[in-house]
């Protein structure tokens, strides 16, 4: 069980990977494809009237394709902000919900709950997750945060980090404590033994469940989240050409339950900033669906090289609250 204090350890690097979750780059539809949101007062379910504030994405939608070097489309990701729209509204009882639309249609909607633990409320973050709306096949994540305070402004701002996946996906009905994972030489269908990383994740595993409440003894786990760092590994090596390399997500038990190969993004923004999405497809029956980022973080003034840190998500079943 992890103390107090292995959890305030933890609590920094789990927040870390929501906030650099698919951290900001530009980035513009292709094709005309991608997503726009808005957040309104109401749940899904019972839609208000009053309020509808829409994301401020920088290009021609809120949420874009994802293309890897071969030009397949991972997922689609956006960073919008949301102008207006303060955290501290989700703990007054009113209710909220995210909206996604695609030409004008509403594909995908997620309630904003209050996190179930309090360490998510002080650092200002909420994950939101964002099922299929009517025929659609929508699904994905949002975290949604506060941002920086900057000097010019009187608020402190908001932004919502989207994750949509490009097709359906079917998370594992039975929930988990967590979820452990590495890096290792080769693809997912061909992989090399004499590589393995293993995350350094702080607490009893590196991907842990993040729950929400909609009420009194109302709690639902909406996504498996983590951060933890990878000792040894840099992107610049997968993108040399001369070896692959994949990520592996496993249960309490060992058990491989996703794995996604580590492909160099279409962007040379991603390139260039150290980033890479990985698509990670669930394995087995028990299989657990999900994206992680590969990123580069900043260079610490005791360390000697640039450390890695790998953001994952993984989806949980749909929560009805």
């Amino acid at each position: 069980m992890t103390t107090p204090s292995r959890w305030l350890r933890f609590v920094p690097a789990t927040l870390a990977v929501l906030a650099l979750l698919l951290a900001p780059i530009p980035a513009r539809a292709q094709d005309g494809s991608g997503y726009d949101g808005f957040i309104r007062d109401g749940s899904c379910a019972e839609p208000g009237q009053d309020l509808h504030i829409d994301l401020a994405g920088g290009g021609s939608h809120d949420v874009v394709p994802y293309r890897a070097e071969n030009d397949a489309v991972l997922g689609f990701y956006g960073a919008p902000q949301v102008p207006g729209f303060g955290l501290g509204a989700i703990y007054t009882g009113q209710r909220f919900s995210l909206v996604l639309t695609e030409g004008g249609q509403d594909v995908a909607c997620g309630d904003l709950l209050q996190p179930e633990e309090d360490r998510f409320g002080r650092s200002g973050l909420a994950v939101v997750q964002l099922l299929p709306v009517g025929g659609a096949t929508v699904q994905g994540v949002a975290v949604i945060e506060r941002t920086h305070l900057q000097r010019e402004l009187d608020i402190t701002p908001t932004r919502a980090r989207i994750l949509v996946t490009a097709g359906t996906v079917t998370p594992p009905a039975r929930p988990e404590n967590g979820y452990n994972a590495h890096v290792k030489g080769g693809t997912c269908q061909a992989p090399a033994g004499d590589i393995r990383l293993d995350m350094q994740g702080e607490g009893t595993f590196d991907v842990t469940p993040y729950r929400a409440t909609g009420g009194p003894g109302r709690t639902a786990t909406l996504a498996y989240v983590g951060s933890p760092p990878v000792p040894g590994f840099a992107l610049a090596t997968a993108y040399s050409g001369q070896q692959d390399f994949s990520l592996t997500i496993s249960d309490p038990a060992g058990n491989t339950t996703a794995c996604g190969d580590v492909l160099r993004p279409g962007s040379d923004a991603f390139v260039e900033a150290g980033r890479a999405l990985v698509l990670l497809n669930p394995t087995g029956e028990a299989g657990t669906p999900g994206y992680a980022m590969i990123q580069r973080v900043g260079m610490q003034r005791e360390l000697d090289v640039t450390p890695t840190r790998v953001s994952i998500v993984l989806f949980a079943a749909p929560a009805s609250m």
